[in-house]
Formats: structure tokens, C-alpha cells, sequence
């Protein structure tokens, strides 16, 4: 499996390709262009359907960058590879992959200068932001003791099975009464535990420090 770094290295020569064949499909590196293949060409294909846009705010000069989504605009922060969508939070911060596609949309529009650019002035920054950052809400907030006993049902489970899939989780959860009621709801409870009891890889959940008992 290759490491966060050379995903991001890779993308960059990914890049190099295009602007010299102005062609979505790569030849550098097959092996390692596997990891990247089906994100990349998202992405490709967000740049031409003018999915990127780069807000330019005056005087100021202020720059947002945003890719628009299934759901919603989001925010790329380039030089920090962030993005405000829900894989930056439950596939990139948990290592799973090294960018989402958002953020590979945005280097691409960058290097090929193929983003529509909106002059707005300074007064509207604020309103955008605001805008921009809301989160939408699609379920119910819990209260902090549910969401103790909902990691700590989860670490029940995961100590007593095999790694198990989100989807997986939230119907044993249901079955014991936790109105968990999305699968992202779920994960957001799981990766923002300060304990880091739960890791997730290959798409499927376990237990940072699972211990494997042997009866004699």
C-alpha cells in the first residue's frame, strides 16, 4: 500500500501529464496510479463541468476556492489539502486516503487554469463564509452522555466480532435501542473519540488496541 506521500507525489506528476497531453488519462506510474484512478477522474471531470470556482474578493484580494458537490459548495484550503466535504473528515483524517477528490479538482483547475473566477466585493466575504462553512443538519444533535454509551456499546461489539463496516454497526446498534440515525452520524461519533479507541481502514471499523484472548 503506498503511503499518503507518494499518493501526493503522484498527483503532482499526474498534473505534469495533462497540461503536456491535455488528457485525463495517465501513464505515469500504473501501479501507483490505481489508488488515485477513480478520484482523479472525478475530479478531471468536475474541472470541465466548471464545478471550481476561485472567489476573488476586492480590494482585499482575499481568494476562496469552492467545488461544488452532489450536496453542497465546499471549501479547499490548498495549501493545507483540507476540504469541508464529509471525506475529508471520516477518509482523510482517519489516513484512509491522502486527498479527496475536491482537493485533487482544485490543483488540477489550478495548474490548468480552467476555473471560473467570481469578483466579489469585501462586504460579501462574511455573508459567503458564513454560507460556506454551515453545516447541514440532517440528524438530531445527542446528548453527551448517549454519545458516551453509544462508543462504549461500539467497543462492546468490536471486541466481541471482526471488524465490521459502518452500516454494519449502526443496525447492531439499532438493535439495542441507539437511535443513531446515519451512518456519517456514526462515524463522526467514532472518529472524534479523544481516546482514538477506533480505527477505520479498508472502509471497515476496529479497535485501535484490540486484544485477542485465547481460552485454554
Amino acid at each position: 500500500m503506498e503511503n499518503n506521500y507518494s499518493e501526493k507525489e503522484l498527483l503532482h506528476k499526474l498534473i505534469e501529464e495533462i497540461c503536456i497531453k491535455r488528457d485525463y488519462r495517465p501513464t505515469y506510474s500504473e501501479t501507483l496510479s490505481r489508488a488515485l484512478r477513480k478520484r482523479f477522474k472525478r475530479a478531471y471531470d468536475a474541472v470541465k463541468k466548471g464545478l471550481v470556482k476561485k472567489y476573488v474578493f476586492t480590494p482585499s484580494g482575499k481568494i476562496v476556492w469552492i467545488v461544488t458537490g452532489k450536496e453542497q459548495d465546499y471549501q479547499i484550503i490548498p495549501l493545507a489539502d483540507f476540504c469541508t466535504c464529509d471525506d475529508f473528515y471520516f477518509r482523510v483524517i482517519n489516513h484512509e486516503v491522502a486527498l479527496c477528490y475536491h482537493v485533487i479538482a482544485q490543483k488540477i483547475a489550478e495548474f490548468l487554469v480552467e476555473y471560473k473566477e467570481i469578483e466579489k466585493p469585501d462586504e460579501f466575504y462574511e455573508r459567503q463564509m458564513m454560507k460556506w462553512r454551515k453545516v447541514k443538519m440532517k440528524k438530531r444533535r445527542l446528548p453527551i452522555v448517549e454519545i458516551k454509551n453509544i462508543r462504549e456499546t461500539v467497543e462492546t461489539i468490536l471486541s466481541k466480532n471482526e471488524d465490521l463496516a459502518i452500516h454494519q454497526l449502526l443496525k447492531n446498534l439499532k438493535n439495542v435501542g441507539f437511535d443513531v440515525l446515519t451512518t456519517h452520524h456514526l462515524a463522526s461519533i467514532l472518529s472524534t473519540d479523544r481516546t482514538k479507541r477506533f480505527v477505520c481502514k479498508d472502509r471497515k471499523w476496529r479497535l485501535a488496541n484490540k486484544l485477542v484472548l485465547i481460552f485454554i
